[in-house]
């Protein structure tokens, strides 16, 4: 019979060897299991990369804001007339210096600069026209502060002193340049350039219609507006100040719920134009960009001049009745920033209503 100690001895293998055998079920079950993980990640990957990549939705290239110049009648976007003007009126100066550069003035520039600038040029041609013989008129230091803030960042303006009789030269004796008259122009001329700084204006654009013709599948398709759209101006915001300056006060009241749901509707993104889109019979779009400040009667007539022949038709906003031929504004209308209208008519036709130089703008 085995001894004690023999027993303990056996009794401590045996315990070893059910433990190497529980650690060895262990690591078994952990790589069976790690197994399984990477099976079904292989199998989520593969059911993946079989599906098509999802869908986002259609949107049409970005609509920005096209402008007529009112020199050349050509159209550019928005944000380059600026540009435009300048090169447009450049070409002009040849013709007619003292308009072209007066214009200049008033196109190129704004706010204090144009204000100040302005007062500046025509103080300095006054003093001479009521003082002819007073030498310190007819010489201006270029380095002075005033004509450093108020006449060099204003773009004309050295220009306009130079159509006055100004010539820029450089003072030997003091290294210093000074807009000098030479030789003193008739008041006659004086005069003129005065009346045509102050009589001048700003070239005002006018908008493009960007008339387009779309097919059915691009009539759908939703807008991408460009940032012109909703520009803010001091104007937008000195409203909003007032509208917020309205809402303190009206929170200290108490209001119904159908005072809070109006009041919700205002202060939201302030657009100033409109695309509107017209949905035709045979499943054409007309489209055109308008100010948010036209009226509805312009929508109309806009749908007028695309038509083959003058026909009988109402303009329908889903889920509302027939817009009215008014004086409406689009703002006040709802029809900002966009909207889809479908024209309706008891008018059959086999070709379509658009007249053959619409058509032409089909894309």
């Amino acid at each position: 019979e085995p001894t004690r100690d023999a027993k303990t001895a056996g009794a401590a293998a045996l315990a070893r060897l059910e433990a190497a055998n529980n650690k060895s079920s262990v690591m078994q079950s952990q790589k069976l299991q790690l197994r399984r993980q990477m099976d079904k990640e292989q199998r989520e990957t593969a059911t993946t990369s079989n599906q098509p990549p999802p869908r986002e939705p259609e949107v049409i290239e970005q609509v920005g804001i096209q402008l007529k110049c009112p020199i050349c009648s050509a159209s550019h976007p928005k944000p380059n007339m600026s540009s435009h003007y300048e090169s447009c009126l450049e070409q002009r100066l040849e013709r007619d210096p003292l308009s072209t550069t007066c214009i200049m003035i008033h196109t190129l520039n704004t706010g204090d600069l144009l204000t100040n600038g302005m007062k500046t040029l025509s103080f300095f041609v006054e003093n001479v026209i009521k003082d002819r013989d007073e030498v310190k008129y007819k010489k201006i230091r270029v380095s002075n502060a005033g004509v450093q803030k108020k006449v060099m960042p204003l773009v004309g303006g050295t220009e306009f002193l130079e159509l006055v009789g100004f010539s820029r030269i450089r003072d030997d004796a003091d290294g210093e340049e000074y807009f000098i008259l030479l030789e003193t122009p008739p008041n006659e001329h004086l005069q003129k350039c005065v009346d045509t700084l102050a009589s001048s204006t700003k070239l005002t654009p006018t908008l493009d219609r960007d008339i387009k013709v779309l097919q059915p599948d691009r009539g759908v398709k939703k807008i991408d507006f460009s940032p012109d759209f909703y520009r803010i101006t001091r104007e937008d915001v000195m409203s909003e100040h007032r509208r917020l300056t309205d809402e303190v006060a009206r929170n200290q009241v108490l209001r119904t719920k159908e005072m809070r749901e109006r009041d919700a509707g205002v202060g939201m993104r302030i657009y100033h134009y409109a695309v509107i889109r017209v949905r035709f019979p045979d499943g054409l779009f007309l489209q055109g960009t308008f100010s948010a400040h036209d009226v509805v009667e312009s929508v109309f007539k806009f749908v007028d001049d695309s038509l083959r022949k003058v026909i009988e038709y109402n303009l329908i906003l889903p889920g509302c009745p027939p817009l009215k031929r008014d004086q409406t504004t689009l703002k006040a209308a709802g029809l900002v920033p966009s909207v889809t209208l479908t024209l309706s008519t008891p008018h059959r036709s086999e070709f379509t209503l658009l007249s053959d130089e619409y058509v032409s703008k089909l894309c």
